[in-house]
């Protein structure tokens, strides 16, 4: 393997750092574990630490359990999962506190650990006040059951909240935040809740600082390119759905012209594919940013790992984003 992942990027109250690259685990399910346990193999050989799963992830949890514990490989990796979901995705206003005991402990149980690195809540609820929130989630963090908290499609104006909130009243604050950011900007949330990092919260990170742990950072696949404006043209035959849904979110001129762009450059640069100029590009940003990807294969998470290592100028950066 020549390809190589760096872990550099620190996390307050994280022992160990998190890689360049986040594996997104969302698919996972116990009787593909095989597949599973080759993917996670090849990650941590390409020097790969940050496991990104979810309580609602399907198998997630228990399938990084059992790789962790049978390759002895917890203290090696960072673990981000998140909670927080209540019956519509939201964190639940009346029930918080409870629903975050059952699902780290369900967590912790299926991670086969005893201490989460990064837990995220998921989906924020403007309703639930952040002392409730701050106030809960640090009792897990005295309790040594998690050792650092993080935000996932959270507002940046709520995160300084409850930053502030926690910094007042000496408690540990958000070292994290997962939100959307990619070359394709969506037209708006994919699904309801969804959280997407604008120039604004690009500033606030670069900022601060804070890690952006970025989901759909390949935008679901959109620069293999797979999506036309002749699909586009007769999206109201498609019906609902997925493909639909990819549409409507990203099949605007300025990303199918994002696409052909990265296209060109990726043949100028040897012959690399869009996708992996994509995650480049994302990767020269000014401020820690750590891509989620989601390969199903070993040799997908290959083209991933391999898009590390392209350099892009600022003129290039710029041109991709139609700037120039």
């Amino acid at each position: 393997m020549g390809a190589k992942l760096q872990a550099k990027t620190e996390m307050p109250g994280v022992d160990r750092p998190a890689s360049d690259l986040a594996l997104g685990t969302a698919f996972y399910r116990v009787q593909d574990r095989e597949l599973c346990f080759r993917i996670l193999d090849d990650f941590r050989s390409y020097g790969g630490t940050l496991i990104d799963s979810g309580r609602l992830y399907g198998d997630s949890e228990a399938v990084i359990g059992e790789w962790m514990d049978a390759r002895a490989a917890r203290d090696e990796m960072v673990t981000i999962t998140k909670c927080g979901h209540g019956p519509d995705g939201f964190l639940p206003a009346e029930d918080f506190e409870d629903v975050v005991t059952e699902e780290l402990a369900t967590s912790l149980e299926c991670l086969r650990t005893d201490c989460i690195d990064v837990y995220m809540l998921h989906r924020d609820n403007p309703s639930v006040p952040v002392a409730r929130i701050m106030d809960r989630l640090n009792r897990e963090v005295d309790r040594g059951r998690v050792r650092a908290l993080g935000a996932s499609n959270w507002a940046y104006p709520r995160i300084d909240m409850a930053n502030e909130y926690a910094d007042r009243h000496g408690l540990k604050g958000f070292v994290s935040v997962s939100n959307n950011i990619s070359l394709a900007v969506p037209t708006g949330p994919f699904y309801t809740g969804l959280v997407s990092t604008d120039g604004a919260g690009e500033r606030w990170h670069e900022r601060t600082g804070t890690p952006l742990i970025a989901w759909s950072a390949q935008a679901r696949g959109f620069f293999v390119g797979g999506y036309t404006t002749e699909m586009r043209e007769r999206a109201a035959s498609i019906g609902e759905g997925f493909t639909r849904r990819m549409i409507d979110i990203y099949c605007t001129d300025e990303n199918l012209e994002r696409l052909e762009r990265a296209r060109a450059l990726g043949e100028q640069k040897g012959g690399v594919s869009a996708t992996q100029i994509a995650l480049a590009w994302l990767l020269h940003k000014p401020f820690p940013l750590l891509p989620i990807v989601g390969p199903h294969t070993p040799e997908e998470l290959t083209s991933c790992v391999e898009a590390t290592s392209i350099q892009l100028s600022e003129d290039e950066i710029g041109w991709l984003n139609l700037e120039c």
